[in-house]
């Protein structure tokens, strides 16, 4: 077991801002589940795991700083009577390069219709009609306007503030994962407001940490999504897969003094084109994103700038259909009804991640991961759109069988002073 000292060693060598800690706080805590991250993965997890012992959710910021909040798009979910299983999975086998791990294809896509389910009954109010986006051959994208992310992520938050077994614990770092006997059985925190470091032992660990966009020079992720889970797992010896397959999004703002904003792929399914500063079109805008970002790569370094167009449509259907856009844009001195918006490909994605299968489980036992963080295999080499939302609550509605079992199985070990 490590020392105070040497626990206090390894939270400074993880982060500078713990350096001036002069002792760890005594605010050890046992709990059955550890649930790192507050995306919807993260937060719908700890709902379903709250059925069977409790729960403390950790993040190092609010509770709703989160890719999750900023998802603009929707749910990919096989609703309409023309639609079908069969060709949402070969729109996504499609979009991946035939990489994806056909099980997790089936097994997800299939739980689309139970995953819209889920969420109106936690009171996600989405609109009526289904939209078509990039990549795929049928309009099965459910949405709450054009902020879909927002409402499924304060859905989350007010269920899971409300149970009687799940705790938050929001400005809480995790700075390392303790490993005993080849197993994870907690992590080191830092309490970023008291200045201090503490463990937290547990029963089952989640990493739901989202994705690394931080590390990449233009990136559409939050400031939050800086890979810590993917790092801490690597660092005990956990298995990774396809940390290659990074996907960038076509429609990202890309005009000086500005953030990388992303414009919703939404837009392309209800028209918007993407052309040069001739007005020419040169890509079909329903392709696969890597596809489209592969054709606007070529228009740049023929020395050509890129826009996306939408003012084609009436202007009141656009502030209705799309007021998150519109609006942030318009902070940015642009008008979606009326300006050809410069854009510009960005990092939105990453495909690979820790190696789970349907289950969450890694290679460590104890260690589990979902949404952005995990690699179920749903995406192979690039992700379709609307299926990451998919993915983080089909494979969390339920508290898989394996981490109930090893629950029971595993008596919660604790350090004693």
């Amino acid at each position: 077991m490590k020392s105070e000292s040497s626990s206090r060693k390894v939270a400074n060598a993880t982060d500078s801002r713990t350096s001036t800690i002069s002792r760890p706080a005594r605010r050890d805590t046992a709990i059955d589940f550890l649930v790192i991250g507050s995306g919807a993965a993260g937060l719908n997890f700890a709902l379903s795991a709250s059925k069977y012992g409790k729960v403390l959710v950790i993040t190092k910021k609010k509770i709703s700083d989160s890719a999750t909040e900023k998802a603009q798009g929707g749910i990919a979910a096989v609703l309409n009577k023309n639609d079908s299983f069969t060709s949402h999975i070969k729109d996504t086998l499609v979009a991946g390069h035939y990489k994806n791990k056909k099980s997790a294809v089936e097994y997800i896509i299939k739980k689309g219709p139970a995953v819209i389910a889920h969420l109106k009954k936690l009171g996600v109010k989405f609109d009526k009609d289904l939209r078509r986006e990039g990549g795929h051959s049928a309009r099965r994208i459910s949405h709450v306007a054009d902020n879909t992310g927002k409402a499924i992520e304060d859905a989350l938050i007010k269920a899971v503030k409300k149970n009687p077994n799940t705790e938050i614990r929001e400005y809480t770092k995790a700075l390392k994962i303790i490993k005993k006997n080849g197993s994870a059985i907690g992590i080191i925190a830092s309490d970023e407001q008291k200045n201090c470091t503490y463990e937290i032992r547990a029963k089952a660990m989640i990493l739901a940490t989202g994705g690394i966009g931080q590390k990449f020079k233009s990136t559409t992720n939050p400031e939050i999504s800086t890979g810590d889970g993917i790092d801490m797992a690597k660092k005990i010896g956990t298995r990774l897969a396809d940390m290659n397959y990074i996907q960038f999004h076509p429609t990202v703002l890309n005009a000086p003094g500005t953030p990388k904003f992303l414009l919703t792929e939404a837009l392309r399914g209800e028209g918007a084109k993407i052309v040069n500063e001739k007005k020419e079109r040169f890509i079909n805008e329903l392709l696969p994103r890597d596809t489209i970002c592969k054709a606007m790569e070529k228009q740049i370094k023929q020395g050509h700038k890129i826009f996306l167009d939408f003012t084609h449509k009436k202007a009141s259907y656009t502030k209705k259909a799309f007021p998150y856009v519109y609006k942030n844009l318009k902070k940015y001195d642009f008008d979606l009804t009326k300006d050809l918006i410069p854009i510009a490909p960005a990092q939105h994605y990453l495909c690979g991640g820790i190696a789970v299968d349907l289950q969450g489980r890694t290679s460590i036992p104890g260690l589990y991961a979902y949404g952005e963080t995990a690699r179920t295999g749903l995406h192979g080499a690039n992700r379709l759109a609307s299926n990451s939302l998919l993915e983080a609550i089909a494979t969390t509605m339920e508290t898989p069988n394996g981490i109930v079992r090893y629950l029971s199985s595993n008596p919660l070990e604790f350090r004693t002073k």
